[in-house]
């Protein structure tokens, strides 16, 4: 009797507990179908969600180009794409929401560099808290403005890359930064100069000439020192030989 009393109190207890647990509601689910610039599904992309303040919610589509990411409040997020291409846009959420990020009905840029491929800065304006990052020889589709921002200096040993400019739209500048509206397509190439990592200074080649100086000068003594040691030598050989001869 005790027992089955002990039992109900802590079944009651248990019960209070749980009932007195606020229940944290998931946030808005975020419906994302992506079309490839040739009007099929992309399976298998894998689709970011990024928020104001960078934070990122991620998942892949599946064969019908579908994917859903769970946010954790409303608001407008960044979409982006990784396929073959990226894809940038962004999304209003309000609750759960569905979106379609269609690649046929924007516009593309080529984004590429030479002799090398380097890291690139990609910023959506109508989204820019956040800032990507991407290596040259990709295509980006996107709505509306973009920045494409190349690096000033690269370095591989034992080389130094140095940005010389860029060429797009049938311009060049030497500004390391270029906005295109993508109104339309666009070729972005960005041109660097190869040069050998370390740059010899004007003090640098005259120290390096003293250098060898003073190590051709150590080693002509030292040569110097040798020959009159062995004709030393010599002589005195030649004054042994004498003498026994005179004997």
């Amino acid at each position: 009797m005790k027992r089955c009393l002990v039992v109900t109190v802590l079944a009651v207890l248990i019960v209070a507990v749980m009932l007195a647990t606020p229940v944290v509601a998931a946030g808005p689910v975020v419906t994302i179908t992506v079309v490839g610039p040739d009007g099929e599904a992309v399976s298998g992309a894998k689709v970011t969600l990024y928020d104001a303040d960078g934070d990122k919610y991620e998942n892949t589509t599946d064969i019908n180009g579908v994917t859903e990411i769970t946010v954790p409040a409303n608001g407008t997020y960044l979409i982006v794409v990784k396929s073959e291409y990226y894809i940038l846009d962004t999304v209003d959420v309000a609750g759960d929401t569905s979106y379609t990020v269609n690649a046929t009905a924007l516009h593309h840029a080529n984004v590429t560099s030479t002799p090398l491929s380097v890291d690139v800065k990609i910023l959506l304006l109508a989204f820019d808290d956040v800032e990507l990052t991407l290596t040259t020889n990709e295509t980006v589709y996107a709505p509306s403005d973009v920045n494409v921002t190349y690096p000033s200096e690269i370095t591989r040993f034992p080389y130094k890359y140095t940005f010389d400019k860029i060429k797009y739209d049938g311009v060049e500048t030497n500004e390391t930064t270029v906005t295109v509206d993508m109104a339309r397509d666009y070729a972005i190439t960005g041109y660097y100069t190869k040069t050998f990592y370390m740059a010899l200074e004007h003090w640098m080649v005259i120290l390096l000439v003293i250098v060898i100086i003073v190590a051709l000068a150590i080693a002509w003594s030292a040569g110097a020192k040798t020959a009159k040691a062995m004709v030393e030598e010599w002589r005195r050989s030649n004054k042994k030989y004498v003498r026994k001869k005179e004997e």
